[in-house]
């Protein structure tokens, strides 16, 4: 078969592209947007405002009650102010402990059924992305509170916002802190088996091989396996400096307090998800001295937030109900100037810059994340304790 000249030059990628244009575009150059219809629909008149809210509604689940219960602060708060032009919102809760079985049908029905304007919460990266399929086929925002996986956002769906710093963001300062305790000692690394926990301990590894630092033990384990007396004891066979571990609250709880069980008088360190209340009231007096990122910033607006969350619910808040709040917050205010249209909600959603919330700054990047810095702290007497930076003031 002979191809013409024509043909060939077609097919032939040259690089740089013809007249110095590159052949490819690269996510992130520019801020997603949605170009399609429904700006134009008439606002409904509706008693109240709906918005779903993707995890438990229960304040006392033992991973997403936090959440519940910063989200349900805010709407308090909002509805208290006038809500929308007099007419309260509501948060739809609606969620399973199955995401990818019937959980796809409980945010289906909170767009359909129950008609919600936007969608708070998905507390974790595995329920964004199931979360995330719905609102791209539903043209309907989508503000998450508990993701930090940011392989959600590189599926470029404009509809779809996540409020906290990254795996990728996170990682460089674990790699610092196992750096800073084992030295040139040896360290371990075990994370579970889930989605989230992989997701950050791929984002690890490239943050420890840029420091040249490689454990001397990787193991991954199934969450969900109770007796992790033989996985602790491996862990400990090196006589390690430190141990790093990225696992949900619970399955982490359970393998600090099998290690430090076993006499590890050394440091350990943790992924995002052991810096949640839920972790510390799970592992006790095990998490002491315990470092993991601190996933809100200190501010005057915090420890307001702080009063205000303890005086309603009797405890301190971690970063999630924090983060859950602003989300809500947020949503509401975007609604406030957009009116009841999606389309228009998701461009204020958007078009919010420099919004000051009580876990931090919110500042969009081109793909709808928000990766503001990430500092470190410890547990320390059954609460999260900042670790202030070189020349810093503590707050």
């Amino acid at each position: 078969m002979v191809i013409g000249a024509g043909l060939l030059a077609a097919l032939t990628v040259v690089p740089g592209g013809t007249a110095g244009q590159e052949p490819f575009k690269q996510a992130g150059e520019a801020p997603l947007e949605y170009r399609g219809p429904g700006r134009d629909a008439p606002e409904p008149d509706v008693e109240e405002v709906v918005l779903g809210w993707f995890g438990p509604g229960d304040p006392d689940h033992p991973t997403g009650g936090d959440f519940w219960r910063g989200a349900t602060l805010a709407l308090e708060i909002v509805n208290r102010e006038g809500g929308y032009r007099g007419r309260p919102f509501r948060l739809h809760p609606g969620w399973s402990e199955d995401p990818w079985g019937t959980g796809v049908v409980e945010v289906t029905r909170m767009v359909y059924e129950h008609g919600a304007w936007a969608i708070v919460g998905a507390i974790d990266g595995a329920a964004t992305h199931l979360a995330e399929q719905v609102a791209l086929k539903a043209r309907i925002t989508l503000v998450s509170s508990g993701s930090t996986d940011k392989t959600a956002n590189l599926a470029s769906v404009p509809w779809m916002f996540s409020c906290l710093p990254s795996d990728e963001v996170q990682a460089p300062v674990l790699a610092q802190a196992v750096a800073d305790v084992a030295g040139d000692g040896r360290f371990v690394v075990v994370a579970a088996t889930d989605h989230d926990s992989h997701a950050a301990l791929v984002e690890l590894r490239r943050a420890l091989a840029v420091r040249g630092l490689t454990p001397s033990t990787l193991v991954e384990f199934d969450p969900v396996r109770q007796d992790l007396s033989a996985l602790g004891r491996r862990l400990l066979e090196i006589d390690p400096r430190a141990v790093v571990v990225l696992a949900p609250p619970e399955a982490g709880a359970r393998l600090v307090t099998e290690v430090r069980g076993r006499g590890f008088a050394g440091g350990l360190i943790g992924g995002g998800a052991l810096a949640l209340a839920s972790f510390g009231r799970a592992a006790g007096e095990a998490a002491e001295g315990l470092r993991v990122p601190l996933l809100r910033e200190r501010s005057d607006r915090w420890d307001t937030f702080v009063r205000m969350y303890d005086n309603r619910w009797g405890e301190p808040p971690d970063h999630g109900a924090a983060q859950s709040y602003d989300a809500v917050r947020l949503v509401v205010e975007a609604t406030r100037r957009a009116g009841l249209n999606r389309a228009r909600i998701r461009d204020a959603v958007r078009d919010i810059a420099l919004w000051k919330g009580v876990a931090g700054i919110v500042r969009w990047d081109a793909l709808g994340r928000n990766e503001r810095p990430v500092g470190l702290a410890t547990w320390r007497g059954g609460r999260l304790q900042p670790i202030a930076a070189p020349d810093s003031r503590e707050r």
